[in-house]
């Protein structure tokens, strides 16, 4: 059997996304926040300035794009956050292997211990029970006592994640986090002004698929705008609301 756990050394993992996806992910959000907002929004690339140009009716606005974190943070980012780009990165890195020698889709969720030596033996497991040959929608769990347990499914779509990373406590008092992020995009807004003309807003995305992202923000909620014409909140996948100043 091949050398699984050589893909999942806990080494030279790029925790941060490359520009083009980082930039689908945010256009997706600015998407989902219109939607919400049951806003029609003709959104734009920025080549310099605020990530997106926004043409709604006869308005014309800059909008600039950042996520918060809940948990501990540093200058580099959110310690929750870099975590679970790690674990993803593994089980991207293994379901990329699976799919080379077996191209058939699963949703797969893993929950406990992911050590090298568990996720190389739960992939050898995956591999043995042959789900090429079961139906859309068949079953296996994977528990073998080592700290790790594997839900299996045949699927339309791979989908492969960490439970551990989406099941957690919600921070339901996010004000001072928020009202941070304001202040800190608020030092590039004359370069926004510069760029993209007088009407620059924020949006500030929660995602709260995952623990590092579950926030939650009473709509009555104030903030100081610091300079944005607009503030938006996304707590995605659920709502989208627009910040009172």
């Amino acid at each position: 059997m091949a050398d699984y756990a050589s893909l999942i050394r806990p080494t030279g993992w790029r925790i941060f996304l490359t520009r083009p996806i980082k930039k689908a992910q945010e256009r997706f959000f600015v998407e989902q926040t219109a939607k919400f907002l049951g806003a029609n929004w003709i959104i734009e690339a920025a080549e310099e300035g605020p990530d997106f140009l926004v043409i709604a009716g006869e308005e014309k606005f800059g909008l600039e794009v950042s996520e918060i974190f809940t948990g501990p943070q540093s200058q580099s980012g959110s310690f929750m956050k870099g975590a679970e780009s790690i674990n993803q990165n593994k089980l991207d890195a293994l379901r990329e292997k699976y799919e080379a020698l077996q191209n058939t889709p699963l949703r797969a969720r893993f929950v406990g211990d992911l050590s090298v030596e568990n996720l190389a033996g739960a992939v050898t497991a995956i591999i043995k029970y042959d789900f090429a040959s079961k139906p859309i929608g068949h079953h296996l769990v994977i528990d073998e006592d080592n700290g790790l347990r594997v839900l299996v499914t045949r699927a339309l779509r791979a989908e492969w994640f960490s439970i551990n990373d989406r099941v957690g406590w919600v921070d339901r008092n996010p004000h001072t986090k928020i009202a941070d992020a304001i202040k800190d995009k608020s030092k590039k807004l004359d370069r926004y002004l510069e760029c993209a003309g007088p009407d620059i807003r924020l949006l500030l995305v929660a995602n709260r698929m995952n623990n590092s992202g579950k926030l939650h923000l009473q709509a009555q909620a104030k903030f100081d705008f610091c300079g944005f014409a607009k503030v938006y909140f996304l707590s995605y996948p659920e709502a989208a609301l627009e910040l009172v100043s």
